[in-house]
Order: structure tokens, then C-alpha cells, then sequence
């Protein structure tokens, strides 16, 4: 272990054993101070040989658990436990559990800092049964707190139903906006649920936990990007539209998700009209280079190539995007021949593999990169922060 924890692990030693100290001068001890001085020079002494198990074993052996030292033992066990020492963060937490001279408040709190080393160590089904303990204690002083843990637990496993259920314990209304921001969560759960069913064919049910989606999340735009392909499914296409067109709406930079899909609605509705109008909207309101490449392909398609790259330079002079350029590329190859083809087209490749080592989203909580959009980032396990990279090399 580094030096630095060897520091903070003897400062911990040294603060139990002048704190057990202190309490000995007002009741009685089984051990006497020389005793205690003994164990705790072993201490030091098995943690400046590297062996932190010894050290741990003789802290506990040592040093009694009193309210006066509880502070130093859940220190101990936390300090290991964030150092991914989930071991010894057990034995110390279990220790202070095994004591009778704890309060229920403060084995309590021992059982959470337990429930979180097994969390931690991937033990879900062990940490699961000590938070529903304390869900049920009367003080309710660690209810949140293991709940919030329950949730997550919950959701690692793909308990939807579960995981709504607890979510909804930390609020008083099973619907409405909580205090705690776990309507987000609860509409993301109930979209998983409409995955399923969806996957099963039971539209009925999947519009029942879409609903219920919107009614946790008013802006959930998954739960109408869902919807919209539900309807898809059953080749409503206008339905689909009313859901794909909620979605900017509530959560512009997910714009970009439902464009192809916007563009297969207009196109068995044989409705090329209506789809060049709604991208000329959305380019106006929610400017970004996925719109403006979905614009161009129709005005291509509608008022040949000419003023399909017109148009496409006009707009790159205001938002130039590495995207752009290359598909105002691809129109210019179209029409060229010769070694201007192959120059342009020996431009575009390098243009394509420059954009193809770039990342498309980024979480803006920790900075996670990735090629495709993720409802919960895989970094940092939190809701609705990866966004388009936008600029240059992005939207």
C-alpha cells in the first residue's frame, strides 16, 4: 500500500487508541494501558512490514468499540473499502456488528457501511437483504440512504419492477415529481418494461408502462421515441410521427436518434412534401449537422444536386462540421471525372476515417466517449448525461 495510507491507517490506530484510553479513565477495563500500548506498537509495526491484515486484526483485537472509538472503526472500514480493500472493509464493519455495546442508532449505521461493502464487492443479494432491514427501521434515520442503494441494486439487476417500487418509497405519491430527481430513474425503468413487452409483442402493456413513463417524466424523449417505433411496428406511421415529433421538444440533442426514422414514416406515407418542410423547421430551431445532412438528401432527391451543395456550402460558411464537408464532397464526386473524381474522392476517405476515430457523444458528468447515444452512462451509472459531441467534429 502506498505510504501515505500506511500514514492515515497508524493515525487511525493512534486516535482509537488515545480515544480508548480516554474512555478507560471512566469505567472499567479489561485490558490495562500497557496492554493497549502493547497492541498498538504491533500495529505499526505489522503495517510498516506490509501486512495490513495483521495491522486490522490487531486494531480490532486491540481497541475496544465504544461510542467514543465507533467514528475511528467506520473510518478504518471505509478508508479500506474506497481503496477497493472490500475484505478487510467487511471485517471491521462485522466486528462493530458482533458488539453489545452499540446503541440500535449505531449498529444501524454499521449495518449500512456493511451493506455498502458488499455492494461493493458485487455481493447484490447479501447487500439487498441488509437495506430492506433497514427500509424497515422505525427511525427511518437510514431509510433514504438504503433505498437509494436498493435502486441501484435493482437496476444492475434488470429488476424494473423492483426498482420502481423502491424508488417510489423515497417520495409520498406513487406519481409526480420528487425531490430527490428519481422520476428521471423511474421513467427510464418503465421504458425498459416497454422494451420487454415490445420484444414479447404485447403493445397493449408496452403503451401502459410508456404512459406510466410519462406521467414519472413529462420530457422523457425515450419514452416517445419508444412509442413512436411501437407504432411503427404496427405500421402507424402518422401515430409514429406524433410521438418522433415530441421528442426535440423535450430533449433537442436526442434529435439526431429519431431522424432516419422520421425519414421511413414521410417515406411510406409517400410524403416527401411534409418531410422536407419538418427538417427546414428542425434545422431552424435545432440547427445541428445530422438535420442539415437529412435536408440535404431530400433537396437532393426533390431539386438535384446543383442545390442540394448550394445550399450545404451556404450552411457550412455559418456551421462548419467535418461531417458536412464530407457530404458536400460525396455531391462534388458525383459530378466530377477524371483525377478531380479521384482527388475528391481520395480527400473524402480521409475525411471518413478522421471521422470514424471520433467519438459522437460524451458524458457530461465524467467525460465518457462513445460512438452510439447510452441512456445510462456506463462510467459513471448516471441518467441522461451523455450528449452529441457538437463543433467541428460533431453535431
Amino acid at each position: 500500500m502506498p505510504e501515505f495510507l500506511y500514514f492515515l491507517l497508524a493515525l487511525l490506530l493512534m486516535l482509537a487508541w488515545v480515544a480508548g484510553r480516554a474512555n478507560g479513565l471512566r469505567q472499567p477495563r479489561k485490558e490495562s494501558t500497557g496492554e493497549l500500548a502493547k497492541h498498538y506498537f504491533q500495529g505499526i509495526n505489522f503495517l510498516l512490514n506490509e501486512q495490513p491484515d495483521q495491522s486490522i486484526d490487531t486494531f480490532i483485537r486491540s481497541v475496544d468499540v465504544t461510542p467514543h472509538t465507533l467514528e475511528t472503526h467506520l473510518a478504518l472500514g471505509n478508508l479500506m473499502r474506497q481503496r477497493g480493500e472490500v475484505d478487510r472493509a467487511i471485517r471491521v464493519h462485522q466486528n462493530l456488528l458482533s458488539r453489545s455495546s452499540l446503541n440500535q442508532q449505531q449498529l444501524n449505521q454499521a449495518h449500512l457501511e456493511l451493506g455498502r461493502d458488499f455492494l461493493k464487492a458485487g455481493l447484490l443479494d447479501r447487500a439487498e437483504r441488509l437495506f430492506l432491514d433497514l427500509v424497515e427501521d422505525t427511525s427511518g434515520n437510514f431509510r433514504e440512504e438504503s433505498l437509494r442503494h436498493l435502486v441501484q441494486i435493482y437496476r444492475d439487476e434488470q429488476e424494473w419492477r423492483k426498482a420502481i417500487r423502491a424508488a417510489g418509497m423515497m417520495q409520498k405519491t406513487l406519481f409526480g415529481r420528487a425531490n430527490n430527481n428519481m422520476d428521471i430513474e423511474q421513467a427510464h425503468f418503465c421504458c425498459e418494461l416497454a422494451k420487454l413487452s415490445m420484444g414479447k409483442g404485447d403493445l397493449l402493456d408496452a403503451r401502459g408502462h410508456l404512459k406510466a413513463a410519462l406521467k414519472f417524466n413529462k420530457n422523457s424523449a425515450r419514452a416517445n421515441i419508444l412509442w413512436g417505433d411501437l407504432e411503427m411496428s404496427a405500421l402507424n406511421f402518422q401515430a409514429a410521427l406524433k410521438h418522433y415529433r415530441m421528442v426535440p421538444q423535450q430533449q433537442a440533442d436526442c434529435l439526431p436518434e429519431i431522424l432516419e426514422r422520421v425519414r421511413q414514416c414521410h417515406d411510406n406515407l409517400n410524403d416527401q412534401d411534409g418531410l422536407f418542410k419538418q427538417l427546414k423547421v428542425w434545422l431552424k430551431e435545432y440547427p445541428g449537422t445530422s438535420v442539415l445532412q437529412s435536408l440535404v438528401d431530400v433537396i437532393r432527391k426533390k431539386n438535384g444536386e446543383n442545390e442540394a451543395a448550394l445550399f450545404l456550402g451556404e450552411s457550412l460558411t455559418i456551421n462548419p462540421s467535418i461531417k458536412g464537408l464530407n457530404t458536400l464532397l460525396d455531391i462534388q464526386i458525383s459530378n466530377s471525372q477524371g483525377t478531380v473524381r479521384d482527388n475528391l474522392s481520395l480527400l473524402q476517405n480521409v475525411l471518413e476515417e478522421l471521422a470514424s476515430r471520433q467519438p459522437n457523444y460524451r458524458c457530461q458528468q465524467c467525460g465518457f466517449k462513445g460512438a452510439r447515444l447510452h441512456w445510462l452512462c456506463p462510467q459513471c451509472q448516471r441518467w441522461e448525461t451523455v450528449k452529441p459531441i457538437r463543433g467541428l467534429e460533431g453535431e
